[in-house]
């Protein structure tokens, strides 16, 4: 399936209903073994080879953005040494904000492990809430992801090779949400909110140097 097939699709959909119908476009999707060069192609049609406008991160590429959802394509790599697992946010117990399929792009997969949270009161830092049992996924090739936002804790551990992945994430619509992503210690202990925001902050600082010298 192509990309443009793939939004056209998604916009044809009642997201929050036609789970069944996204998963298997996604899973479609995924056959394009040609995602990421057409990508590439597009944007240097678009931009030629500045960067002011291009939608990547450290690791993945943003295909496609729009009110409703993203489309992302990202990389995740083994690692030698523990440093590097914060490149990746590699066993980081973490909530999200918003709800999400990935399917199995290429390589072995990083492998996930999920709880869910039972109990909807609020979160507080240092009290720890009420979970369900221990879900494990190998998200290899053809093998789906799906989260709802909130109350889904995950942690994602390392591939065995270089892997990618393809999400749909699906932005919430309510413009009054304060509810907020959450980080958690190795015992599900919440710790503080927000997804990674102290190594991103770090990583924010780092490029900023690089930039200035």
């Amino acid at each position: 399936m192509k990309l443009c097939r793939f939004i056209e699709r998604m916009a044809s959909y009642d997201l929050q209903q036609d789970k069944l119908c996204i998963v298997d476009d996604l899973k479609q999707l995924a056959t394009n073994r040609t995602l990421l060069s057409e990508h590439l192609y597009s944007t240097l049609q678009k931009n030629g080879f500045s960067t002011r406008n291009s939608l990547y991160g450290p690791y993945g590429f943003v295909l496609h953005y729009d009110d409703l959802f993203t489309v992302r394509l990202g990389f995740w790599s083994p690692i030698i040494s523990q440093d590097e697992s914060g490149t990746f946010i590699y066993d980081l117990n973490h909530t999200h904000d918003f709800e999400i399929y990935a399917v199995g792009y290429s390589g072995d997969g990083y492998t996930t492990i999920m709880r869910s949270i039972l109990d909807h009161a609020p979160l507080e830092a240092g009290v720890k809430p009420s979970l369900g049992e221990e879900r494990t996924l190998k998200l290899a090739p053809g093998h789906v992801l799906h989260m709802m936002p909130l109350y889904e804790i995950h942690r994602q551990l390392p591939p065995e090779t270089l892997s990618a992945s393809l999400s749909l994430i699906i932005h919430p619509q309510q413009a009054t949400r304060t509810e907020e992503a959450w980080c958690f210690d190795e015992n599900y202990v919440p710790t503080y909110p927000g997804i990674a925001k102290q190594e991103a902050a770090l990583f924010e600082h780092t490029l900023f140097l690089l930039k200035r010298g």
